[in-house]
């Protein structure tokens, strides 16, 4: 009997030593090959969405930006039309103003001539 615990005893020292170099020969890592093969679907489902996520701003992007160049072009135009526009209300206020006089005090008046 007495040799028995000193075989327990022995087996207890020797089976996990952390006084050596490697700290465990006997290393085991289990891992739930269930577990292992969702992990890896969950990766390439999360690297596919975010892959489409990317594209779709990319196209956003390009979008934004074509529709930047448009409302630039059509403002500059309709700057011109206004400019053009006022151009011609000034002409005609000019001319209206020099054909009519609305001032009842200098209709008595004669127009002096250079």
């Amino acid at each position: 009997m007495g040799s028995g615990k000193e075989e327990m005893s022995e087996e207890v020292k020797t089976a996990r030593s952390y006084r050596s170099s490697v700290v465990d020969d006997n290393a085991v890592i289990s891992l739930n090959l269930k577990w292992l093969g969702q992990l890896c679907i969950l990766a390439s489902v999360l690297g596919w969405s975010g892959y489409k996520l990317l594209d779709r701003l990319e196209d956003v992007e390009t979008k934004l930006d074509e529709q930047h160049i448009q409302i630039g072009d059509l403002l500059n135009k309709q700057i011109l039309e206004e400019q053009v526009k006022r151009k011609e209300l000034e002409e005609k206020i000019s001319f209206y103003e020099k054909e009519f006089n609305i001032n009842p005090l200098s209709w008595g008046k004669k127009k002096r001539r250079k």
